[in-house]
């Protein structure tokens, strides 16, 4: 039975996780988050897509990726590249065959503002979760070291898009929100846990955009859920809801 096609809206902002096949750990090795860092870097040349965020971790990776505001986005276009070049390049240098990712990668669609800040900060934190480092700034294959760290080449991050989608004037006050925001939640160690809906719902938002939305893509039976995660709410300054289908019938 062929997959259904996903429709993907302009200007909407979608977290994209993708674990590798099995849970192995194959980017263990550096020279593989190099190697996918160097093609996402390509895609943004290549399709209509901007990346908002991303992290290799050993196993998985997140994306949070939106189009540009011209033209038809591209993102499944500029995914199926990156990963499929890299799926290529680890297969001919361990000279093995079969799947490199697991299944279909998956989307949630984030609304703007605030909870796009906090699927970002979710994002970076997740080698501090996973125990691998203290602070973001301490791994090098994720936003951190573009935002902070000086790094001017192969620079993945587009920064103009991601201020508009956030709904913040000027890099300064981006800067002083994400390190205030980011220190206060390293602090209590119950903000920095795992939030399974950022990678299952079918999206995050406040429940009145989440309405609409299940309403625009002809859902018939769904739910809207607030998060659980008081603390971390108050952190950003934002109530989360998220969406799921009862069904699973529609992907928006």
């Amino acid at each position: 039975m062929p997959r259904r096609r996903r429709h993907w809206e302009r200007q909407a902002c979608y977290h994209i996780t993708h674990r590798c096949h099995n849970r192995q750990y194959r980017f263990r090795f550096e020279k593989y988050r190099r190697m996918y860092r160097l093609y996402l870097f390509e895609a943004t040349k290549r399709f209509n897509v901007r990346v908002l965020s991303w992290m290799v971790t050993s196993n998985h990776t997140h994306l949070l990726l939106t189009s540009g505001d011209r033209g038809t986005p591209q993102i499944s276009e500029a995914l199926q590249f990156v990963h499929g070049e890299v799926a290529q390049h680890y297969n001919l240098a361990r000279r093995c065959d079969g799947s490199f990712w697991s299944n279909r990668f998956h989307s949630t669609r984030i609304q703007s503002g605030g909870h796009l800040g906090r699927c970002l900060l979710y994002i970076d934190l997740n080698m501090v979760r996973a125990g691998a480092v203290e602070h973001p700034s301490q791994w090098p294959y994720g936003t951190w070291p573009e935002f902070f760290g000086g790094r001017r080449r192969y620079r993945i991050v587009n920064q103009a898009t991601l201020l508009n989608r956030l709904e913040i004037p000027d890099w300064d006050s981006f800067a002083r929100w994400y390190k205030s925001t980011l220190d206060d939640m390293l602090c209590r160690t119950e903000q920095t846990g795992r939030q399974s809906f950022w990678s299952s719902a079918i999206a995050v938002g406040d429940a009145e955009w989440l309405a609409k939305a299940a309403r625009r893509s002809d859902m018939k039976r769904f739910e809207i859920r607030e998060t659980d995660d008081m603390a971390q709410d108050d952190a950003v300054n934002v109530r989360s809801f998220f969406l799921g289908s009862i069904n699973q019938a529609k992907i928006i």
